[in-house]
């Protein structure tokens, strides 16, 4: 479908894209109730902005940027932090990653991603979360392919200490995630 068929049925965008939008500013901010109003406001935005969407990129790449933005400008304007980690069973997962892997590595990796910057956590769910590659994020986070890199490494750099401080003397969890960066874009 056209991107500018997709938006003229925006409705049918919004209801196909909420739950990825919904998750990038989940774990962006954290919270699931701020990352409710954010995910509206965003959807808001993105309808006021649908004129000048020129469909040089694809439409999801334009609503995550759009998102990410949103995400970024209401954590600075709330000034909130995580309080607490995310539920690791919540509902809104898909169906086929239900049940999988420990609940507990879940939790630490929330943890970790708290200590992030927000900027580098908007970085770690595109690319992670989404498997965006590091042009569309760059894309999205309105920089270049290289300082996507950059705080990629540094943000995987810090969950790995992170995670391996949390969990002395066992296998860190971050090495998969390591390994695929160093092999990578």
């Amino acid at each position: 479908m056209a991107f500018r068929a997709q938006l003229d049925d925006f409705a049918g965008l919004y209801e196909r894209t909420y739950q990825p939008v919904y998750r990038t500013v989940l774990g962006i901010c954290g919270d699931p109730a701020m990352a409710a109003d954010l995910t509206h406001d965003a959807f808001v935005a993105a309808y006021r902005q649908q004129a000048t969407f020129r469909g040089e990129v694809p439409i999801e790449a334009w609503l995550h940027r759009i998102a990410v933005n949103t995400a970024l400008t209401g954590l600075r304007r709330r000034r909130v932090r995580w309080s607490e980690p995310l539920d690791p069973l919540r509902h809104d997962r898909p169906a086929d990653q239900a049940g999988r892997g420990d609940p507990g590595d879940a939790v630490d990796i929330q943890r970790a991603l708290q200590r992030l910057a927000p900027e580098q956590r908007a970085a770690v769910v595109l690319r992670y979360f989404h498997d965006f590659d590091y042009a569309t994020i760059a894309g999205i986070m309105g920089t270049s392919q290289g300082n996507v890199g950059s705080m990629l490494s540094r943000a995987l750099g810090r969950l790995r200490r992170d995670l391996d401080a949390d969990a002395p003397g066992t296998v860190p969890v971050a090495v998969n995630i390591a390994e695929e960066a160093r092999h990578g874009d």
